[in-house]
């Protein structure tokens, strides 16, 4: 007979200090061993285009021991006498929860054996590191977004908006796929070799967007309009942020999160004092833009070696082009990368995206000097 005094146990049970008394029960139709349990744990439960790892501590041997009570009960109607109770087993189990650890949430171990490696052979031995991950169905990417693009960083879940990346409104996740609302903006465009694969629903290279916004952008790939262009748009759509940008080719996002650019006259001054002190102005206007030059470097890092089932290879250069896979414009992202160094929301998302949804990390975000080691190094004066 089962004790019920665990409804009323104030405190976890002692298990360092439980003797176990089992005594076996044969199944009744004999084609299952309830010793089968063993095998369950622990275990690494795979997804779809990588794995993420669950790692048990010696707690497993308790939940070892409640699973197969309850196999037992379930099996031939009888629980293995044992000095486990139902509080055990629930204890057992919510203990296990508690411990489980992905390797991308030791940024210590993450990284290792890195040192002195640059160039191609950085660039492919964190391909080794990211690209074992997780991939969301696209479906469920819409969640995704409310919770790590949330207006309220601190408290996605509870929060009503989400952050669009190109007008850096705050609109409600209500809002989500209607023609008045906000879609899912891939940075580096589908057309550039997203067409199938992990490396269409990834999380790092997908942001909420303005759906004006986002059809006004097209698939044009980032850079800034040359100073003597004469088709530059400012901003770059009717609702896009201030400090954005467009040309025929070319697109630019915020310099600034917060809309503190508010006609054309403060965008020139804003401009002017850029060109003389880009380092200076990037400390006081934290930008969108490094954001959106390391989503990309992660795109070409993950997705950019020896990609499976006749999947393009994704590239950086100067000189994109949709029909080579190759996005750019590679100095300018680096560029961006420098003058606006990750942010605390940025590094928040990529903590969350670890251990929530893909686990992995955009290593450009731990570590953006990764950067200028693959690629070499650019300057707004080149």
């Amino acid at each position: 007979m089962l004790n019920t005094n665990f409804l009323t146990s104030p405190s976890p049970p002692p298990f360092a200090n439980t003797q176990h008394k089992r005594r076996e029960v044969r199944a009744i139709n004999g084609l299952f061993s309830c010793s089968s349990i063993d095998s369950l744990l622990p275990f690494s439960p795979k997804g779809k285009g990588g794995r993420a790892d669950y790692t048990f501590t010696p707690a497993s041997g308790h939940l070892k021991s409640a699973l197969r009570n309850w196999c037992h009960l379930l099996i031939s109607g009888t629980v293995v006498l044992s000095s486990l109770r139902v509080y055990d087993i629930a204890y057992a189990i919510d203990k296990s929860k508690a411990i489980i650890k992905h390797p991308c949430e030791e940024i210590g171990t993450y990284y290792k054996h890195l040192e002195g490696l640059k160039g191609v052979d950085l660039a492919k031995r964190l391909n080794s590191i990211v690209s074992p991950h997780y991939s969301l169905p696209y479906k469920e990417v819409w969640e995704a977004l409310k919770i790590l693009d949330a207006a309220d960083i601190d408290h996605p879940e509870i929060s009503s908006d989400v952050i669009e990346v190109y007008t850096q409104r705050a609109v409600s996740k209500q809002l989500a796929g209607k023609s008045e609302g906000w879609n899912r903006e891939h940075l580096w465009p589908r057309s550039y070799g997203l067409q199938k694969g992990p490396a269409h629903t990834d999380l790092h290279n997908i942001r909420p967007a303005d759906v004006n916004v986002n059809s006004a952008r097209g698939n044009k790939y980032y850079g800034e309009c040359s100073p003597t262009s004469a088709c530059c748009l400012r901003p770059a759509a009717r609702e896009a942020a201030s400090g954005t940008e467009a040309d025929n080719e070319k697109w630019a996002p915020p310099i600034q999160r917060n809309s503190i650019l508010k006609n054309e006259g403060h965008y020139r001054i804003l401009i002017f004092w850029y060109q003389l002190f880009p380092f200076l102005l990037a400390f006081f206007f934290p930008w969108v833009r490094g954001d959106i030059a390391r989503s990309l470097m992660y795109m070409a890092v993950c997705y950019g070696f020896n990609e499976p089932d006749g999947i393009p290879d994704l590239q950086l250069s100067n000189t994109p082009s949709s029909r080579r896979h190759v996005m750019g414009l590679l100095s300018t992202l680096l560029i961006w990368n420098e003058l606006d160094p990750p942010s605390t929301s940025e590094k928040l998302r990529n903590e969350r995206v670890c251990n929530r949804y893909q686990y992995n990390r955009n290593p450009f975000v731990d570590r953006p000097e990764y950067a200028n080691l693959i690629w070499g190094r650019f300057s707004p004066s080149n």
